[in-house]
């Protein structure tokens, strides 16, 4: 049976990188190292988290957003999801951030953060940041591909890539964010 042209991210990980270890000191390489860690990471979250219930989390009379950063959770399915994301962060040793975001039908352009893990990520979002511009890379895993932004004097690496439903259509988006 023929991969599907959407399953075959080039942008993943070369194999075998480890989730875990040491990293170069020359401060490229470095950044480079962990952009490969946390695509490999993100590779993995695809079979750690439940799309479906990303997708169905928050509740439908409240996907219109109440306020700016108010929404109506399902509980049992919002756990789901924040005990993968819990689940994530805990399986590299460079402490990365995850959260999920979904686009905003009423906001063209911008993005919500549906849930985060221990903490919201820090390259892009923050306090009274919600929603969000979407910046370019989140835009290409909103279209299906991976994307990586780890600007060359930025703190922060981010790896963000598409969350697939069993219907296989995108239903959201998985930052995985860490310091350089």
């Amino acid at each position: 049976m023929p991969v599907l042209a959407h399953r075959r991210y080039p942008e993943w990980a070369p194999p075998g990188t480890a989730l875990v270890g040491p990293l170069p000191d020359d401060l490229p390489a470095r950044r480079e190292a962990v952009a490969a860690r946390l695509l490999e990471l993100a590779r993995v979250a695809l079979a750690v988290l439940d799309a479906d219930a990303v997708r169905e989390c928050v509740l439908p009379p409240a996907r219109i957003a109440i306020s700016g950063d108010d929404f109506a959770y399902d509980i049992d399915l919002a756990n789901t999801v924040k005990r993968g994301l819990l689940r994530l962060e805990r399986l590299s040793d460079l402490a990365p951030q995850a959260a999920v975001w979904r686009l905003r039908l009423d906001l063209p352009g911008q993005a919500d953060l549906v849930l985060a893990g221990s903490e919201y990520p820090s390259q892009f979002s923050g306090w009274e940041k919600f929603p969000i511009p979407i910046p370019p890379e989140m835009q290409r895993a909103f279209d299906g591909t991976p994307g990586v932004a780890a600007p060359s004097d930025g703190a922060y690496c981010s790896v963000f890539a598409p969350l697939r439903d069993s219907l296989d259509d995108i239903v959201g988006v998985l930052e995985l964010c860490a310091r350089v």
